[in-house]
């Protein structure tokens, strides 16, 4: 969805979220990025629990 909406994903961001095999925070994450501006923001502050 971020790539059709023509958001530039890192390759950091990318891996993070291949990466997630909890599927609540995958839900959240899908429904974050019809809105955000850029792809860092869809984590928020994910990293952090990761």
């Amino acid at each position: 969805m971020l790539e059709v909406r023509g958001l530039a994903i890192s390759e950091h961001v990318r891996e993070h979220i291949s990466a997630c095999t909890d599927l609540a925070r995958v839900y959240v994450w899908l429904e974050r990025a019809g809105t955000v501006d850029k792809a860092e923001d869809l984590l928020g502050g994910a990293e952090e629990d990761a």
